[in-house]
C-alpha cells in the first residue's frame, strides 16, 4: 500500500483514531457479508440434499434432459420404470425411449411452445423392448436470458389403467348385452314355473311348501285330490294339522324319511321334510314337504325280503358245506400224496435194499479172498526167496515192482473199508426212508418222536443243507402212542417253512424235552418273521402269504389237525425280520 503524501507522522491523535475506528467497521462489515455467504452456501447445500433425497425418493419417475434430447439424470423410479441403470440412463438419448420416434419432435414442438407440457399421453419403450402407455407432463429449463437449456418431467405408467379403462367400456357392452340376457332369461323363468306347476300337479306325490313358522304356502293338486279340500282352504293352514285332520298316523323314523299310515285307505307313505331355501337370501326361509306313497313298494320288499332271507339261509349253507368240502377234500389229496410219497419211499427203500444187500455180501466175500490171496502172495514170495536161483528172484522182484503188486494189495485194501463205508451209508439212507414213510407203522403205536424228527431231518437235509445251520436239542423222551408217520409230516412241514423263511443264510433250531407228562418240540428259525395281522390266520385252510403258484395254504392248516388229533396244541410266536418259533406239544400216551 502507498503511502499518503498527505500523511504526515505529525498527524494528530484524533485523526488516527477515527481511521482506526473506520477500517475497524469495514472489517466487521466484511466478516458479517462472508458469514452470511457461508450460511447462504449451507442453506443452498442443504437445499440441494433435500431436492435430491425428494427427487431420488418420489415414487413418480422424474428425469432431466438437454434440449437435444440427452439424458442428464433420472431418479430410482425413472430407473426402475425403464429397467436401466444409472450409467446406462445418463447420456442415453430420449429418442431411444419412445415407442414411435415422431412423438418426442410432437412433444418438443408443444412444450417449447407453452413452456410446459401437462398429461401428454404417449407410449414409451421399456429396455426390454415392451412398450408402455404413459403420462407424461414436462417443463422448460431456461437460462437467465431466456436461452432453453433442456426438459425436466415426471413419467407415470398408466398401462394398467388403460387396460382397466378398455375392460370397463367391454363390461359396460357386456352388462348391456347381459340386460337384454335377463329379460330373456325372466320370460323363460316365467314360462318354467307354468311348467313346473303342471308338472307337480301330474306327479301322484303330495309336495307342500310352507313358511318359517309352517304354514302351507303352496301344495300340488295331489295334495287336495286326497285330502279332498280345495286349494283356497288348505293355503295357511299349518301342514302338521292338515295331516293329522286328513287321518294320518305317524309310525316310525326310518332312515328314508318318516313312516307314516292311513287307515282308511289302508296305505302306507314315507314322509321327508327339507330345508326350503332362497338364493337371493340368507337362512332357511321355510320348508319343503314331500309325501311318497310305499305301499307296492312295502309289499314288494317285504316279499323280497322273505325270499331273501330263504336264499341266504340256503346260501350260508351251500357255502359252509362247500368250504368244508373243499378242505376236507384238500386235505384228503395233500394226505395222500404224502401217502403216496410214503409208499413211494418204501417202494424205493425195499429196491435199493435187495442191490444193497448182496453188495454188502460180496464185499464181505471179496475182503476175505483178497486176504487170502494177501496172505498166498506172501507164502509164495517166501518160497521163492529161499529156493529160487538168484537170477529168477530179480526177475520176479521186477515183475512184481512193474505189476505194482504191493501197492494194489494195499489200494485194495482201502477201498474195500470205502466200499464198505458207502453201503453202509446207502443202507442208512434207505433206513431213514423206511422209517419216515413208516408204511409197516401207519396204525397208532408206541414211537421215539427222536427218531421221527431225526429221520424226517435225513429226508429234507437236502433242501435244508443250503441255506441253514441246523442245532439239534433232544431231551431224553420217553415213548408215546402216536401215528408217526404223521408226525413225520408235521415236523416236514415245519422244517420246510423254516427253511423256505430264511432268504440267504440263518439257522434253524430244533429241541424236544419232556415236562408235565407231555412232549414238547420246538422249530426255530431266524427267517424273515411273520407279520402281526396274520399270526391269527396261518393255520387256516388255504390262507397263505407266499407268491401265487408257490404255496397252497395247506401244510400248516393239516398240521394244526394232526397235533389237535394227537390231543396235542401247537403255538406260534414271531417278531418281523428276527424269527419264528413253533411249539408243538402232545401228551404223552401209553394205552
Amino acid at each position: 500500500m502507498e503511502a499518503d503524501p498527505t500523511s504526515s507522522c505529525d498527524e494528530p491523535a484524533p485523526k488516527v483514531t477515527q481511521r482506526a475506528e473506520r477500517l475497524e467497521k469495514i472489517n466487521q462489515q466484511l466478516r458479517s457479508e462472508i458469514d452470511e455467504r457461508l450460511r447462504a452456501e449451507e442453506r443452498l447445500r442443504k437445499s440441494e440434499e433435500k431436492y435430491r433425497a425428494l427427487f431420488e425418493e418420489s415414487r413418480d419417475a422424474i428425469y432431466i434432459t438437454a434440449r437435444e434430447g440427452t439424458f442428464l439424470d433420472a431418479n430410482r423410479a425413472m430407473l426402475g420404470l425403464f429397467g436401466y441403470t444409472k450409467e446406462e440412463m445418463i447420456g442415453l438419448s430420449a429418442r431411444e425411449i419412445y415407442a414411435n420416434p415422431a412423438d418426442r419432435e410432437i412433444f418438443q414442438g408443444e412444450a417449447e411452445e407453452k413452456g410446459s407440457v401437462r398429461d401428454y399421453e404417449v407410449q414409451f419403450r421399456r429396455k426390454s423392448g415392451v412398450v408402455m402407455d404413459c403420462l407424461l407432463t414436462a417443463t422448460v429449463r431456461r437460462a437467465g436470458d431466456g436461452t432453453i437449456l433442456g426438459y425436466q418431467g415426471i413419467v407415470r405408467d398408466i398401462t394398467g389403467r388403460k387396460r382397466a379403462a378398455e375392460a370397463l367400456r367391454d363390461s359396460q357392452v357386456e352388462l348391456l348385452k347381459r340386460h337384454e340376457d335377463l329379460n330373456n332369461l325372466f320370460k323363460q323363468v316365467e314360462e318354467a314355473k307354468r311348467e313346473w306347476e303342471d308338472t307337480m300337479d301330474c306327479i301322484g306325490s303330495m309336495v307342500i311348501l310352507t313358511d318359517e313358522e309352517g304354514s302351507i304356502k303352496r301344495c300340488s293338486s295331489e295334495v287336495t285330490r286326497f285330502t279332498g279340500r280345495l286349494y283356497g282352504e288348505i293355503v295357511g293352514e299349518n301342514w302338521q294339522a292338515l295331516l293329522s285332520n286328513s287321518g294320518f298316523e305317524r309310525k316310525e323314523h326310518t332312515g328314508e324319511g318318516v313312516e307314516l299310515f292311513h287307515p282308511a285307505s289302508g296305505r302306507w307313505f314315507i314322509l321327508h321334510v327339507d330345508p326350503f331355501k332362497k338364493r337371493d337370501k340368507d337362512g332357511v326361509v321355510g320348508k319343503v314337504i314331500t309325501i311318497h306313497d310305499t305301499t307296492t313298494l312295502r309289499e314288494m320288499a317285504q316279499a323280497l325280503e322273505l325270499k331273501n332271507r330263504e336264499v341266504e339261509t340256503k346260501n350260508s349253507e351251500l357255502e359252509a358245506a362247500y368250504a368244508e368240502l373243499k378242505a376236507t377234500q384238500a386235505k384228503i389229496l395233500q394226505q395222500e400224496k404224502m401217502a403216496c410219497i410214503g409208499q413211494l419211499a418204501a417202494g424205493v427203500a425195499h429196491e435199493i435194499n435187495n442191490p444193497i444187500g448182496f453188495v454188502a455180501s460180496n464185499l464181505s466175500t471179496f475182503d476175505k479172498y483178497i486176504k487170502r490171496l494177501t496172505e498166498f502172495i506172501g507164502l509164495q514170495t517166501k518160497i521163492i526167496e529161499t529156493s529160487a536161483p538168484g537170477e529168477a528172484m530179480e526177475q520176479q522182484r521186477q515183475y512184481r515192482q512193474a505189476l505194482k503188486v504191493d501197492y494194489s494189495l494195499e489200494d485194495v485194501a482201502q477201498l474195500l473199508v470205502e466200499s464198505v463205508d458207502g453201503v453202509d451209508r446207502v443202507r442208512k439212507i434207505v433206513q431213514d426212508l423206511k422209517s419216515f414213510s413208516r408204511v409197516d407203522e401207519a396204525d397208532y403205536k408206541l414211537a421215539d418222536v427222536n427218531a421221527c424228527i431225526e429221520s424226517t431231518i435225513n429226508i429234507v437235509w437236502n433242501e435244508l443243507k443250503y441255506k441253514a445251520t441246523l442245532s439239534k436239542e433232544y431231551g431224553s423222551l420217553p415213548l408215546t402212542k402216536c401215528f408217526p408217520q404223521q408226525l413225520n409230516q408235521v415236523f416236514m412241514n415245519l422244517l420246510v417253512n423254516a427253511t423256505q423263511a430264511i432268504e440267504k443264510q440263518g439257522e434253524i433250531t430244533v429241541k424236544t424235552w419232556h415236562e408235565n407228562g407231555s412232549i414238547v418240540t420246538t422249530v426255530s428259525d431266524t427267517g424273515c418273521g411273520i407279520a402281526a395281522q396274520n399270526l391269527n390266520r396261518i393255520f387256516e385252510p388255504f390262507f397263505t402269504t407266499k407268491e401265487v403258484g408257490q404255496g397252497t395254504g395247506l401244510g400248516l392248516s393239516i398240521t394244526y389237525d394232526i397235533v389237535k388229533k394227537h390231543g396235542g396244541e401247537i403255538s406260534v410266536q414271531s417278531e418281523p425280520g428276527k424269527g419264528t418259533t413253533f411249539t408243538v406239544t402232545i401228551p404223552v400216551r401209553k394205552d
